[in-house]
């Protein structure tokens, strides 16, 4: 059985620990970047989460969960190919297969979700 939170814990990890040994101004950006994220994820999905990061100096955030997505187990479920990590046009493409299925959107959102969350509380926790 596939422990998906376990997946998540993994990405959060990568995402908070990258700013662990940066200034406290570095980890308060990525504070508040991995809080809007999550709020454009909320409020308007999946797809301008990624736009909004892609746009906001978010591109290390954004190349993490596009890694988490190339995790063997989490690909195999959504796309029959590795997501394209480095060219923004080709992973747009590539997500729009993924998210025209229903159960595969909300999956990925609520993945996104719990990844963002947890990075959240591992910056907070970076910065006492």
């Amino acid at each position: 059985m596939l422990n998906l939170d376990y997946i998540c814990m993994e990405c959060a990890q990568s995402i908070a620990f990258d700013a662990n040994d940066a200034d406290d101004a570095l980890k308060n950006k990525l504070e508040n970047n991995l809080r809007k994220a999550l709020g454009v994820l909320q409020e308007d999905g999946v797809y301008a989460m990624f736009l909004w990061l892609e746009t906001h100096d978010g591109k290390d955030i954004r190349k993490k969960l596009v890694e988490m997505l190339n995790v063997d187990e989490v690909r195999n479920y959504l796309l029959d190919e590795r997501f394209n990590i480095d060219d923004f046009k080709a992973f747009c493409g590539q997500l729009k297969k993924v998210l025209c299925n229903l159960d595969k959107l909300l999956f990925v959102k609520k993945l996104f979700e719990r990844t963002l969350t947890y990075a959240l509380y591992h910056a907070k926790v970076g910065r006492k």
